[in-house]
Order: C-alpha cells, then sequence, then structure tokens
C-alpha cells in the first residue's frame, strides 16, 4: 500500500502498543471463565499431550465455560484462537516453569504475543488504509476506532472477539491489495494468506462464519479463478484443523463443542434454534445499540458515521464497491447476531459480540465526513467515546447487565476507591496513561482534520463535558446493582482481603 504515514496515525498504533503491554488485562483473584477455558486448553494440549481440560482443571481452576464428552471434559469455545496459541506457548515453556494459576507471566506474554500483536498489526494496516483513502480524516478515524470501542481492552485479554475483528480485516485487507495488484503481479499467496486469516476467524468464533462467507462470496463474484482458489485453499487449513479437533474431541468432525455443554443453562440455549440462534428479533437488535449497559451507539456514538457512510455508499454504486461489501456484510452478522438470546454476553465491557465487524463499519466513516458541520460533530463524538472507553478501561471492566451506565454506576466509583486496572505501572501513573493517551492520541489525530483550530478545540471540549455530566448525574443503580459492586470491590480489589464480612460488602454497596 502506498501512501506517507501522517504522525497521528503512527503515534495511534504506538500508543494502542503501549497500552496492550502496560495493562496485564487481569484482575487475580478473578479469572475469566471465557479466557480461563482456552488457557485451559493449550495448557492441557502442550503439558499433558491432550485437548482434555481435566487436569488443567485442578491446576488453573475450575470454570463454568465447559464441555463433555467421553467422561472427559472440554472447552466449550471454537478452539482456534487456542489452537493458534499452542505453538507460542510451547515456545514460551522453553524459558518458563510450568504455570500454577491463570494469572502467571507466561499467559500475560502468551496473550501480548498472539492476541496483542495481532490486533496491533490490524490497527496499524487499518489506519495505513484510512489515511491513504481518507487524508486527514483517516487517523481520527482510526484512533476512534482503537480507543472509542471496547477493542482497546479485548486486544489486552485472551478473548476471541478482538482477535476476530482483526483476522476478518486483514483477511478483506489482502483481497483488496491481491485485487488492486493482480494484472502487475502474481497474488496466489496473498489470497491464500487471506483465506487462511478469513478461516482462522471463523474457527476462533462460530458466527464469524457468515463473515467469512462473505468474503469468499467477493472472491467468487469477481470471476478470477486462481485467486479464488488459492482464497480457498487457505481456507482448508483452519477448516481441517477443526474437523480434527472435533473428531478427537467429541467423537466427530462434525460435531461442535456447543452441541456438548456442560452446564445446564448453556446446554439448553444451544439446543434452540440452530445453536441458540434463532429469528432476529427487535428488541435485541435495539438492546445492541441502546441498551444502558450495553449499547454500542450510547459507549460509541461515533459509529452513527459509519451508517452514515453505508447510505452513502450505497447511493453511489458505481464507487466503492468494498464499502459496500462492508455494508452488506455488516448488516448480515448484526441481524444473524439479533437472534442470539444472550445477547449481552454476561459480565462484559461494552458489546463484545458485535466487535468483529468493527473494522467494516469504521471503513465507511469518510464517506460520512464530507460537509464541516458533520466532522465538527464526529469530533465531538469521538471524544465522547475515546473518554468513556477510557476511564470503562482503566479499572474493573466486566459488568453485568443491572449496572446501568457503567462508566458512571461503576468505573468511577472504583477509582473512587483507589482500583486501578493492574499494570507494570504504579497505580497513579497507570490511571494517567490510561487516560491520557487514548486523549492525546485522538488530540493528535484531529489536529489533521480539516477544522478551524478553534472549533476543534470546541468540539474536543464537549465530549469531555458529557462524559463529565453522566458522572455528575448517574442512572440510578438498582439494589441488587449496588450489591453486586460492592461484593465484587470486596471479593477481587487487591486492597481488600479476600474475605469479607457481609456487613462489610453491604456498607460499601
Amino acid at each position: 500500500m502506498s501512501g506517507r504515514r501522517s504522525r497521528a496515525g503512527i503515534f495511534g498504533v504506538v500508543g494502542f502498543a503501549t497500552l496492550t503491554v502496560l495493562f496485564t488485562g487481569q484482575f487475580p483473584p478473578f479469572t475469566n471463565p471465557n479466557e480461563l477455558t482456552r488457557l485451559e486448553t493449550v495448557h492441557a494440549a502442550v503439558e499433558y499431550g491432550t485437548f482434555s481440560i481435566d487436569r488443567s482443571l485442578g491446576v488453573l481452576g475450575d470454570q463454568e465455560d465447559k464441555s463433555t464428552s467421553g467422561g472427559r471434559v472440554y472447552s466449550n469455545k471454537a478452539p482456534g484462537m487456542a489452537l493458534a496459541a499452542i505453538p507460542v506457548y510451547r515456545f514460551l515453556r522453553t524459558f518458563f516453569p510450568p504455570p500454577r494459576t491463570a494469572d502467571a507471566t507466561i499467559f500475560i506474554l502468551l496473550r501480548l504475543l498472539l492476541v496483542s500483536t495481532v490486533c496491533v498489526l490490524a490497527l496499524s494496516r487499518f489506519t495505513a488504509r484510512l489515511e491513504r483513502e481518507a487524508p486527514g480524516r483517516g487517523a481520527a478515524i482510526a484512533a476512534a476506532t482503537a480507543f472509542g470501542t471496547p477493542y482497546l481492552f479485548y486486544a489486552r485479554s485472551f478473548l476471541s472477539h478482538a482477535w476476530a475483528a482483526a483476522l476478518v480485516f486483514l483477511a478483506w485487507d489482502l483481497l483488496i491489495l491481491a485485487r488492486e495488484r493482480e494484472a502487475s503481479r502474481p497474488v496466489a499467496a496473498t489470497a491464500a494468506a487471506a483465506g487462511l486469516l478469513a478461516g482462522w476467524a471463523a474457527i476462533s468464533e462460530y458466527p464469524v462464519a457468515l463473515l467469512t462467507a462473505a468474503l469468499a462470496w467477493t472472491v467468487v463474484r469477481d470471476r478470477a479463478p486462481r485467486r479464488t482458489a488459492a482464497f480457498f485453499a487457505g481456507t482448508a487449513l483452519p477448516l481441517g484443523l477443526l474437523l480434527a479437533y472435533n473428531a478427537v474431541c467429541f467423537g466427530s468432525p462434525f460435531v461442535l463443542s456447543s452441541s456438548r455443554e456442560s452446564l445446564p443453562q448453556y446446554s439448553a440455549l444451544a439446543s434452540r434454534g440452530f445453536f441458540g440462534f434463532d429469528w432476529p428479533q427487535a428488541r435485541i437488535a435495539l438492546a445492541y445499540l441502546a441498551h444502558p449497559a450495553r449499547g454500542a451507539l450510547l459507549f460509541s456514538p461515533f459509529l452513527l458515521w459509519a451508517a452514515g457512510g453505508f447510505v452513502c455508499a450505497w447511493r453511489r454504486r458505481s464507487e466503492r464497491p468494498d464499502i459496500r461489501f462492508a455494508a452488506a456484510a455488516t448488516l448480515l452478522f448484526f441481524v444473524a447476531l439479533a437472534g442470539y438470546p444472550n445477547w449481552h454476553g454476561g459480565w462484559a465491557l461494552g458489546n463484545r459480540y458485535l466487535l468483529p465487524v468493527l473494522f467494516l463499519a469504521a471503513a465507511a466513516i469518510p464517506l460520512a465526513l464530507d460537509s464541516p458541520v458533520s466532522r465538527l460533530l464526529f469530533a465531538g463524538a469521538a471524544t465522547f467515546s475515546v473518554a468513556v472507553h477510557a476511564l470503562a478501561a482503566s479499572t474493573w471492566p466486566h459488568f453485568p447487565l443491572n449496572v446501568p451506565w457503567p462508566p458512571a454506576t461503576g468505573s468511577a466509583w472504583f477509582l473512587a476507591r483507589g482500583w486501578v486496572a493492574p499494570g507494570l505501572l504504579s497505580d497513579g501513573a497507570a490511571l494517567a496513561v490510561a487516560f491520557l493517551v487514548p486523549l492525546a492520541v485522538l488530540a493528535a489525530a484531529l489536529a489533521e482534520m480539516p477544522l478551524p483550530p478553534g472549533r476543534r478545540l470546541v468540539a474536543f471540549g464537549a465530549g469531555l463535558a458529557l462524559l463529565t455530566m453522566t458522572l455528575v448525574r448517574p442512572p440510578a443503580i438498582s439494589y441488587g446493582g449496588r450489591l453486586w459492586r460492592g461484593a465484587v470491590f470486596g471479593r477481587f480489589c487487591r486492597r481488600e482481603p479476600q474475605r469479607v464480612e457481609v456487613r462489610r460488602v453491604m456498607a460499601a454497596a
């Protein structure tokens, strides 16, 4: 890809990478079951030569995300990320002893080398593409995408959502690159790499198979036989690994882990419709966008400009076919997820299930920034989004649905009691870095956007003022939410003892 990288764009990628290193993403003694079940698969494969996690449960701890088959226990997750992590973990074991806890250093390094590295690479490619296609606006859009969504938090976690988002975008980016270069050089290797990444995303998050299929359709539609053959050859490796994994663990290549759930409520959910997915429902679609504890447009209002970009791309049918693809793929994915009853994802930061289409949606934003007014409003919305997520990710990030507007009712409450996300820095320095780096990156990017300096400053201040207003006048939180908040603080904050009296928990709530 040609084009000169801006300083703001480079600053954004470096700042993002720095934050993935400085914060561990862990909150011991708490271990996220979604992460732990994958770590136990990797641990069991290398330490015991099996995908069964029975023995690893005794070492790293029990959790609820399990499947059973033939009297043995396995992870209930799509295996793609764990399979990719096995050789990395094996390499790290050359230098580190066997882990005894889920927060061991080897697991932090595993996350950095695998998840964070891929997420940084995707962000770098995304920033470069935007800067080439939308000079003066690309860096700001990339900064909002990286820091104004849960992407940063999940990029420093051993969950598959940000990882899948990165793989999907990198596959799409490679397909565009292959099409652009096909007339001048061989592109079979590029198309094969795109297929490999798209396939690996699908076996890491099963709903992402819809996006992989959409990418495959674009290749077929181009009527380029060699590029098509190379793409499907690339998908063959991850698909073959999935079939082999299923055969080894569940007795058949076509039996998925989700069909062998051990927890009764998860098993009941998976038995509904198509592995838990039913017909799309308007109330679920609305909850994805506007629920007080999860709404994507409440936490990241700059994404409204993605919808505007999609409309512009659809109207200009002779231009930007890639954006029209992004619009169709995003809509397809969203409609499918609107049929999933467990849409909220349990304790979470924002809406993690929508992350796989993040880059596809954000790629359309430049088309909606033609007018000065639109750019001014976008600057304010981006500032608000980045400030919200800087606050939410600076302390305990896993919130249930009964805690509305968590930045005010949860994050600010925890920070007021001195609870900062664990990392390599002291609490004060970590808190300053968690806020200043994202906001500094965005400010540098907005400085390149074609806006009068005074109005740019007004937009930036308005975004911060809006967040401040939500903190000063937070929504009411229920008794159950207050009880949960106090219990989490008492149980998992390192400043507190491991066991607390009920009276103390009630007082904190």
